[in-house]
């Protein structure tokens, strides 16, 4: 049986315990992420209010990663996986939303290391929330059907493999453990997925120091599409806690995004522009 990855520093041992510990903090701070999260809705009205359409995406980006983040927090801190689910839905809403303008053509002054967001190149930072919640309907309207995880999504595995090199250490993928992962995920190749994905663990470890991460939503979302592909994850280590991993829906019935109904209606008002003669 395969030895389970053991801890690398106690230095991540040291931060999940202070997690534990500072948890009443750590509500505080959530609480207090919900008031920015309001700012952020101000700042939108205001795009939408002054017709700054450029702007929008940058926007829409920000109130995503918002109830992305309180999705993480209570699935790590609480252990509240329904509540996490319905926090990922609505951001995934979101995201449907900020792809969807994407592809009617709305510019956007997102900026990444100085330059514009690629976001056809990182879109499973986005797909990857809808996934969790197991809404793979609204993880396909992010991905898209021409990427390798819309693939996976869809399990068109000939597809994905199509996409691949033929080598996961070849250069294009190999700086990348998430794409080895899916590499492995569309070759189904067990052995080579938990090798990626120790990877991941010992990149993330390494930089510790920096950027403390003890809950992995990426890596969490890769073996969810594993499962789906029935390899399974034998790696036990906190960042990843795949054992929380189910099939169940929250009902969405009563989850709505306030701001949809007027950025579809941006998005249908400028469409009908555009295609004016």
């Amino acid at each position: 049986m395969k030895k389970a990855l053991k801890y690398s520093t106690k230095y991540i041992e040291k931060a999940l315990k202070q997690h534990r510990m500072r948890y009443e903090r750590v509500k505080q701070e959530l609480r207090d992420d919900m008031l920015s999260t309001e700012i952020r809705f101000q700042r939108l009205d205001q795009q939408i209010a002054e017709q700054k359409y450029d702007w929008i995406i940058d926007s829409l980006s920000n109130v995503f990663h918002g109830y992305a983040g309180d999705g993480d927090f209570y699935w790590q801190l609480d252990g509240d996986i329904k509540k996490a689910k319905e926090s990922y839905y609505i951001a995934a809403l979101i995201g449907t939303l900020i792809y969807e303008m994407l592809g009617k053509g709305f510019s956007h002054h997102v900026s990444d290391s100085g330059h514009p967001y690629d976001f056809k190149q990182h879109n499973f930072a986005f797909s990857k929330i809808a996934i969790l919640a197991n809404e793979y309907e609204l993880a396909l309207k992010i991905s898209g059907k021409d990427t390798i995880e819309g693939a996976l999504i869809m399990q068109d595995y000939e597809q994905a493999c199509s996409m691949l090199p033929e080598n996961p250490e070849d250069d294009s993928i190999s700086a990348h453990e998430i794409h080895q992962c899916m590499w492995a995920i569309a070759h189904r190749d067990e052995k080579l997925f938990q090798k990626y994905m120790e990877k991941r663990i010992r990149i993330l470890r390494r930089y510790a120091r920096l950027n403390t991460i003890v809950f992995d939503s990426w890596g969490l979302a890769v073996v969810k599409l594993a499962q789906r592909r029935g390899l399974a994850c034998t790696i036990n280590v906190i960042e990843l806690p795949h054992q929380s991993l189910d099939d169940n829906r929250v009902d969405t019935s009563r989850l709505v995004f306030p701001r949809e109904e007027q950025i579809r209606s941006i998005i249908d008002s400028v469409s009908c522009l555009s295609s004016v003669p």
